[in-house]
């Protein structure tokens, strides 16, 4: 964030506050900067506020916050305030998150407890799906995924990252990538919010089992099931379970129960799964392409191989 901004966001912050009648008892206080966003806490009566800024790759997430706010209150972090225009976000303090409320430990409970509110999330936010793309979010659905699969082979960075071999593997793909996205396109599935990072350190938590969602900085409009890839990706580190484990399929299980009672047999729906994950991976990469789009070369140095490297990831085997 260029200093210009800083100064701007810190003037916007201030009469936000004084408007709100809880002005800030001290200046905004830089947390942490990333390629792809800058977060800052600023003190108030009691306690503290955070401001977020997004760049030009995910600046959407102002505009999506407030959407599921407005669909979900009790299972989102409410933004105080946001800018849409500059990706600004005032946002409360949520407390500690799932994975420090958990020590860092693995927490079957718990992970059931948040699969079965994202599963219920994504549900809501389905009707939804037009305001969320009118608002800027990322267009993922499955009919629109193998054009934009072909249009990141040919980028000059994943060009520059891999050799022909694998570049002519992951072409080989187009054709497979091609039917899984049919069979998603046609399983009348709505698509809804995808999180795409869905994991112990994205929720809030209190002691008394409440949750609520926040950073969808990398979310898109997709077909629900890829959220499975990185959830189920956590477990198996977290955990410290095998690829495969039963406790990955038990999970699994659990949150694509919430499709059962629109009456779909659940070894269609695990078959739809399996497919969904194969194709976040390209998600992914292209989320991490959106986020460095205006990054500086160290910062591309150090976070561009999660671009071509998901999509390596078609290559080798799945979690489960």
């Amino acid at each position: 964030m260029r200093a210009e901004e800083w100064a701007l966001a810190q003037d916007w912050i201030a009469a936000t506050l004084v408007d709100r009648g809880t002005p800030a008892t001290g200046p905004a206080v830089v947390d942490r900067v990333r390629p792809w966003s800058t977060t800052a806490r600023v003190p108030v009566a009691g306690g503290q506020v955070w401001f977020k800024y997004n760049n030009a790759g995910s600046r959407y997430e102002a505009a999506l916050m407030r959407l599921l706010a407005s669909i979900a209150p009790h299972d989102m972090l409410v933004p105080l305030a946001v800018d849409v225009e500059r990706g600004w976000m005032l946002l409360p303090d949520g407390g500690p998150t799932l994975r420090e409320i958990t020590a860092d430990t693995f927490d079957r409970d718990r992970w059931e407890e948040l699969l079965r509110r994202y599963a219920a999330l994504q549900r809501a936010t389905a009707p939804h799906a037009a305001d969320m793309l009118a608002a800027g979010v990322p267009d993922f659905r499955p009919h629109t995924v193998a054009a934009q699969y072909e249009k990141l082979l040919t980028d000059p960075y994943v060009l520059a990252n891999l050799d022909g071999d694998r570049i002519g593997a992951l072409r080989d793909w187009l054709p497979r990538i091609e039917r899984l996205c049919a069979r998603l396109a046609a399983d009348g599935i709505a698509p809804g919010v995808q999180h795409d990072d869905m994991h112990p350190s994205n929720v809030f938590a209190d002691a008394g089992g409440g949750l609520r969602f926040f950073d969808f900085g990398d979310a898109s409009v997709a077909h629900p099931f890829g959220s499975m890839l990185v959830a189920l990706r956590v477990v198996h580190r977290d955990a410290k379970v095998e690829h495969r484990d039963p406790l990955l399929y038990e999970l699994r299980d659990l949150y694509l129960s919430a499709w059962t009672a629109d009456g779909r047999d659940l070894p269609e729906l695990r078959e739809l799964c399996q497919d969904a994950i194969v194709v976040a991976k390209i998600g992914k990469a292209l989320s991490y392409q959106r986020s460095l789009c205006d990054a500086t070369e160290e910062a591309l140095a150090e976070h561009g191989e999660s671009i071509y490297g998901w999509l390596e990831e078609l290559l080798g085997p799945d979690v489960i």
